[in-house]
């Protein structure tokens, strides 16, 4: 006789052989799925571009916000700066944070799983994790949104098995997966901290209770003391909310649909035959629960019944979409967030493999060549790869700037450390210490070091003042950079090497030598006279 998929195969999971083998073929997979991103010769998206070249200015002495412009929290650089090291520093060494990432959020996805349901649910729950196209696009590429649902999904895995057994153990691990999660991203992992601590509420010890958010504030305090408080939080939360107030919610979930339709058909589908077959066994009178899924606690109380069965994986889901649906900006690596619990609840939920086998034929193919940017990268060609040989030629130690701060990163080359972040924010900023204008990047590229500036979008060419609907404010700021930089670059002795249209121009400083600098030959990532510049006035 089969044994039944039940709570008591969820207790004993991680102690079965059987999780082990199934961890280990987990995170090969994983990798490997990876290695095309990790080895890419091209940068893949705005962010990988921008870490990567944070990581070289820490390389050379740069510190996180004090010297080096820093949106996100405080472990999020310093943790790239550890992989780098692992790495030995090659020029893809930052990368390595990011698919140890998409390693651990698969393992936190199967682990999960095998507290909910059983082995081949947490299997299915898992390798749409693992092939998920949104994942693959924030941990393999540099993003802080791959890194920080790491923390944020194992906290959940933690959790789950602290549901089953509590222990101060479980607890403390669980306060510190919270706290480094809110440490690398702060909004966008709230939901899955509030699940995990949902979960230790219902267990009705209170100094565990407690013990998770109090260990969470004092590990984010811990990573933010050393860079300055209030430089932490002027980078990391201020720059983020200055211009929060323009929301569009019908705006963010027709990219959220749209961004799932193109990198995530199949989880796509197999949720909604998840929910199709689901209501069929509930209208033919079936069992309620999915197959494994854990009973009900039986508490009387709100954390009772939002964390008993698969609840707190749907309140997880739920409360993803309404962050995502409610940011402002928003963007496509925002949606990492959404798959662990959507994963997870296709795993306990799961339609019957027939169906899935029939659907998989339909939209694996269409997925794959929707991820082929990522999955199979190529060199760049054209005049990216104009660009980047033309950085390439620089003289030894030359430093050069751009708005696509990945051409200059893949070229092997320095960009002044607090003109890593080249993204409009910058430019939209209330905060003067954070704002970036013609003048700021025209006084960065007129130093000696400096010996090329690249053009490579409506931020730096001014472009972006052409949208209608833009506040005049911000509108003047853009329109700025059309009418003042090519004239700053001419005064700093910059000509246009090439130029493809408006928004395409390279800059090069003729006869510069790098070697006249005091900063190119010495410690640390500051341009003379640049020192700390975005300290806080004050």
């Amino acid at each position: 006789m089969p044994r039944p998929a039940s709570v008591p195969l969820a207790t004993r999971a991680t102690r079965d052989p059987g999780w082990r083998r199934d961890a280990l073929v987990l995170a090969v997979a994983a990798v490997l799925v990876r290695l095309p991103a990790l080895l890419s010769a091209r940068h893949l998206g705005f962010d990988d571009g921008v870490y990567g070249s944070s990581v070289v200015a820490m390389r050379h002495g740069g510190a996180p916000f004090r010297d080096v412009f820093s949106s996100q929290g405080p472990l999020h650089l310093p943790l790239l700066y550890v992989f780098d090291l692992l790495g030995l520093r090659t020029l893809d060494a930052p990368r390595l944070a990011t698919v140890a990432a998409g390693v651990v959020v698969t393992l936190a996805v199967y682990t999960a799983a095998r507290e909910l349901t059983d082995r081949t649910g947490a299997l299915l729950a898992a390798g749409l994790a693992l092939t998920s196209g949104t994942l693959l696009w924030t941990t393999g590429p540099i993003t802080s949104d791959g890194i920080a649902e790491a923390f944020g999904s194992l906290a959940v895995a933690v959790a789950l098995g602290y549901r089953r057994s509590p222990s101060p153990g479980r607890a403390v691990a669980i306060g510190l997966l919270a706290g480094a999660a809110v440490s690398t991203k702060s909004l966008l992992v709230g939901p899955a901290v509030v699940v995990a601590w949902l979960l230790v509420l219902a267990g009705r010890r209170r100094l565990h209770a407690v013990l998770v958010p109090g260990i969470a504030a004092a590990l984010l305090l811990a990573l933010a003391l050393p860079w300055g408080l209030r430089d932490v939080y002027d980078q990391s939360v201020r720059y983020h909310l200055d211009k929060t107030g323009r929301r569009d919610p019908l705006a963010n979930a027709r990219k959220t649909a749209s961004t799932f339709g193109d990198r995530d058909l199949p989880i796509l589908v197999a949720g909604a035959l998840a929910l199709l077959f689901g209501w069929r066994r509930r209208r033919d009178g079936g069992d309620r629960r999915a197959p494994g899924a854990a009973p009900r606690s039986g508490g009387s109380g709100v954390p009772d019944r939002l964390t008993e069965g698969s609840r707190p994986i749907a309140l997880w889901l739920v409360l993803v979409i309404a962050v995502v649906v409610l940011q402002d900006p928003m963007w496509r690596n925002h949606m990492a967030h959404l798959i662990p619990p959507a994963a997870l609840l296709v795993g306990v939920h799961r339609p019957p493999w027939r169906a899935l086998a029939i659907a998989a034929i339909v939209v694996v193919p269409y997925a794959l060549v929707h991820l082929r940017p990522v999955i199979w990268p190529e060199p760049y060609r054209g005049r990216a790869a104009t660009v980047v040989q033309a950085l390439r030629d620089l003289p030894e130690g030359a430093w050069a700037i751009s708005d696509e701060p990945g051409l200059v990163w893949r070229a092997g080359r320095r960009t002044p450390a607090h003109l890593v972040d080249a993204s409009r924010l910058r430019i939209e900023a209330d905060a003067e210490s954070l704002r970036v204008t013609p003048r700021v990047v025209a006084a960065a590229a007129a130093e000696p070091q400096v010996c090329a500036l690249v053009v490579w979008s409506e931020r730096y060419s001014g472009h972006r003042w052409r949208d209608h609907e833009m506040e005049p404010e911000l509108a003047e700021r853009y329109r700025a950079f059309e009418d003042d930089l090519p004239g700053l670059l001419a005064g700093a002795g910059y000509e246009v090497a090439r130029r493809w249209d408006a928004e395409h121009v390279l800059y090069l400083k003729p006869g510069c030598d790098p070697s006249t600098s005091a900063a190119a030959a010495g410690p640390g990532d500051r341009a003379p006279g640049a020192a700390r510049p975005l300290r806080s006035p004050g």
